[in-house]
């Protein structure tokens, strides 16, 4: 099998892992109210699975360039399938609170494996002339999963119920760690060579301190701990919240489900334009050209967002949020694979995902929170607004790479 086989072979299973994840996005914060569970609560369940990622992502790293990527990441489809039960467990549960928590970090240990050991996996296999395509590719299946299942999940929920949504979305993960144990590709099974004959402390420290002190790499984790504060964190866990507020529904469907319709715009301009600037990246002299615009369009959205109050303003926004996240995202990552050592793709990789989390773990609350006190119109200005502090580092790391 080739690389691009493999890498569409990654990207597929990738995708699978992430479904599970985005069933509990559209919702929890509805059915939430229904539990009796108020939306601080919700807001920390949320940003549970990131949260125990910041634990978990440096034992990650040090699993993949030790073991290879195909053995954690079905590992980690399979403890996701078991964090998703949880949901479905947490539906007729005494204390509904306390199993959402529970599988949301369950799911956060799975989907730390799974996401560092794709991407790595994807790295290990991309010659430096094709890298931007193939993770492009791997990297927009694993974006679209989550929107997808929100898409599911809130569909599902709407026409059938709750307890099917998570129930199919358990099946899903589990096919998925099936496949990643049959045929995640033997290519990439490559071992950290350098940790293999040195499996010590002193050397694995060694590593830990040349990959943290690489200026390139600080740059590109703290502009990815922002953007994933704004669309991952703020967004996704508002978005149902503020169509319920405006009382904008599709084909009279509830929140939920109109949520993971409207998603679909986001969803499809965010791997188009991932796709797009991956290929643009691999006959471009620059892996930082559309940084900037990027950043640009997605401060737009975000503004634009807060006035939408009618859905064509509404989708234009999400279309904006999505190109630019999708056009910021695959640059990052081609740069880091540049960057970082072969032999370390999973410790850099691993705090790639750790500043993930750190946004992504306080947007929730802060998203749900200001939405309530001050409302979604100057909650999303404020992002949008907060998105522009890009403008320094983007700079800088143009000059760098």
């Amino acid at each position: 099998m080739n690389h691009r086989a493999q890498s569409w072979l990654i990207a597929g299973i990738a995708c699978l892992g992430g479904i599970g994840g985005g069933t509990v996005f559209p919702i929890l914060p509805v059915i939430g109210l229904q539990l009796g569970i108020s939306g601080v609560i919700v807001g920390v369940i949320l940003s549970a699975n990131r949260v125990t990622r910041l634990a978990f992502n440096p034992v990650t790293g040090w699993l993949v360039d030790r073991l290879g990527p195909k053995w954690p990441v079905a590992a980690g489809l399979a403890i996701e399938a078991l964090g998703t039960l949880c949901f479905a467990v947490a539906l007729s549960a005494d204390h509904p609170a306390g199993w959402f928590l529970f599988g949301r970090c369950v799911w956060g240990v799975g989907s730390s494996l799974l996401l560092v050991g794709a991407v790595a996996g994807v790295l290990r296999i991309a010659e430096p002339n094709v890298r931007g395509r193939l993770t492009a590719r791997v990297r927009s299946a694993i974006s679209l999963g989550l929107p997808a299942g929100l898409a599911l999940g809130g569909l599902t929920a709407s026409i059938g119920s709750d307890l099917l949504a998570f129930w199919l979305a358990t099946a899903l993960t589990l096919l998925g760690a099936v496949a990643a144990a049959c045929g995640f590709p033997t290519d990439s099974q490559g071992a950290d060579r350098t940790a293999g004959r040195n499996n010590d402390a002193q050397a694995s420290a060694v590593t830990w301190r040349q990959v943290l002190t690489i200026p390139t790499l600080q740059i590109i984790w703290s502009v990815n701990a922002l953007l994933f504060f704004a669309v991952s964190g703020v967004f996704l866990a508002t978005f149902s919240v503020m169509l319920a507020a405006r009382d904008i529904d599709l084909f009279g469907l509830g929140p939920e489900g109109s949520a993971g319709l409207l998603m679909a715009v986001l969803m499809v301009a965010r791997a188009g334009a991932s796709l797009a600037s991956g290929r643009y990246l691999d006959v471009s002299t620059s892996r930082t050209r559309t940084l900037m615009p990027a950043m640009a369009l997605v401060a737009a959205g975000f503004v634009g967002l807060g006035f939408a109050d009618d859905k064509p303003l509404l989708t234009l926004a999400l279309a904006a949020i999505g190109v630019g996240a999708g056009a910021m995202t695959i640059p990052l990552l081609t740069l880091l694979g540049d960057v970082a050592p072969p032999s370390a793709y999973g410790r850099a990789l691993s705090v790639y995902q750790l500043s993930s989390d750190v946004g992504g773990s306080l947007g929730p609350a802060v998203g749900l929170v200001l939405g309530h006190e001050f409302g979604f119109t100057w909650t999303y200005g404020a992002v949008g607004l907060l998105m522009l502090l890009m403008i320094g580092p983007l700079r800088t790391l143009a000059r760098q790479a």
